[in-house]
This record gives C-alpha cells, structure tokens and sequence, in this order.
C-alpha cells in the first residue's frame, strides 16, 4: 500500500517548482547502443517561444517534363520573397526522370515513386504538394505547381505545433556526417507523429529539357534535387506513449558520404508529420552541411 507524506510531498514540489527542466521518469531512450546516436524522448517545462513556420513544398520534377524549369522558376521566386521560410525538395521520379543517353549523373531518388504513391500520385508534372496538405476544393494532396504560391503564403503564417532543430557533426575522417534532430511539441497531440529527413544538393549541372526554345538544355542548373532519404520513406516513428506539450524527441541519423556529393552545396530538410497519405507536416526545417 503506498502512504503519502505531506511533507516529502511539499518538499519536492518545491524542488520541482525551482528546476528548469523536468522528466517524468528517466528520458526513454530507443537507440540501438549505436556510439553517437540518439533516439529518445522526455519531458521538459521550460517554455520555448513558437518557430517562424517553415514551409515543405515536396516537387516531383524531371529531366525530360518539359514545364518543369517553370515549377523551379517558382520555387525560387518563394524562397526569395520568402527567405528561410521554404524547404524545397526536388524529387526526380517517375518516366520524366530516365536519364537521358549521355547524361553524367542520374539523378532520381530511389524512393521516389513510393512517396508519390504515399501522397497520392500526381496527376501530371510538374506538380507537388505543400505542407502535404489537402486544400479546401482540392482533390488531393499533390497539386499543380501553378497553386504553390497562394498555399506557401498560407501556410507560413500558421504558428507551428512543433519545432524542430537541427545540428550535424562529421565523424573522423569526414567520410560520415551524423545529423541530429530535436522535436519539441508545442501543442499536445492525439495520433502519432513521424520525421522524415532528406539530403538534398544544390546547384547540380545536368540535363534538362526546356520549353522555350523547345531543346535539350545540356548545363541546366539542378537545385534542392533529393539525393538520399536518411529515412524510410513514409518516416520514422516517434515513439512515446503521449504526446503533451512540452515533450522532446531527439533522433540522430548517420549517413555515409559519398565523393559526388558536394558539401558545400548540401542541406538536410527535416520535416515533423502526421502518419498516412494526408500526414500534414506540422513542421520543417533545413541546415547547411557545411
């Protein structure tokens, strides 16, 4: 039987009531016992004022969709007048995206046809979807590029129910970058939530077809192209058995680097979402490797 003892009780409370930061229990940790990484969750009570929103906007794009360069027009056209405020990620998929005879490097991601299909497949290119959001009078998630506007300026003035940091560190011999991940819930949750992180390049010379003048574009300036998803495809899982305000996920993920990609052209785009085909992303963020 347990007793209760008012003073012990009113003594702690005191305690409590002076710490910045509290646990209900010990933090959880998930990880593997992988030296570096992290995968666990805790409570903390110090209050964090709300991120600036930041936007995902998800392009399925390719080297031979003709109209495509005016989707990338666009996206430039939001990140400037929005600056820090878009997380672009260019994935090349699909049979716009077969490399053409001659080209120097593929650029499609493996994984690309798997989001599509989790987002609700495209209808044509180019086309993608903001925030994975399905729009009042919108048949689904994936929309033509020509609504991006109107919905980016939408939704970056939603105050973000999450924020998210990140942090990366190169291991010796800088042949592995580990990217770490920190989700703080600003609003309590009912379902769970997941993380999605990509590597995405910039600046990539390589094949494109044009519209105007109708051609073949052999030194067409490729940005925020998806090089490698650092997770599954439809996310990871944040494991907890709540999801009040005030709870923290830290996840660290290890990618192994590859000679072609170029730092001081890469970012990492992480993305806090809900599960499924409409999972709306509740938050993004980016971060320049080098």
């Amino acid at each position: 039987m347990l007793r209760h003892f008012p003073f012990v009780t009113g003594l702690l409370g005191s305690i409590f009531a002076l710490t910045s930061c509290m646990e209900v229990g010990p933090p959880v940790d998930f990880s593997s016992g992988t030296p570096g990484l992290k995968d666990t969750t805790y409570m903390e009570s110090t209050p964090e004022n709300r991120q600036n929103r930041v936007v995902l906007l998800e392009e399925f794009t390719g080297v031979r969709c003709v109209n495509c360069p005016r989707a990338h027009t666009t996206i430039s056209a939001l990140q400037s007048l929005y600056p820090g405020r878009v997380a672009a990620v260019g994935i090349h998929t699909g049979f716009y995206s077969v490399p053409y005879a001659g080209q120097a490097e593929d650029l499609t991601l493996p994984e690309g046809n798997n989001i599509e299909t989790l987002l609700g497949s495209a209808q044509g290119y180019p086309s993608g979807s903001v925030n994975r959001r399905q729009f009042s009078g919108e048949s689904g998630v994936i929309i033509s590029d020509q609504k991006w506007s109107n919905y980016v300026n939408l939704e970056k003035e939603v105050l973000p129910s999450v924020n998210v940091g990140l942090s990366r560190s190169w291991l010796e011999g800088d042949s592995t970058v580990v990217v770490d991940c920190r989700i703080r819930l600003n609003d309590s949750s009912s379902t769970p939530l997941y993380l999605t992180v990509y590597l995405v390049e910039n600046n990539i010379l390589g094949f494109q077809l044009n519209p105007s003048p109708v051609g073949l574009d052999s030194a067409y300036v490729h940005k925020h192209v998806a090089r490698k998803l650092l997770t599954p495809y439809n996310g990871v899982a944040l494991q907890a058995t709540s999801f009040p305000v005030g709870r923290i996920f830290e996840r660290s993920f290890a990618l192994n680097w590859l000679p072609k990609w170029r730092r001081e052209q890469c970012e990492i785009i992480a993305a806090v979402h809900r599960g499924g085909n409409s999972g709306d992303v509740l938050q993004a963020a980016k971060l320049a490797i080098d």
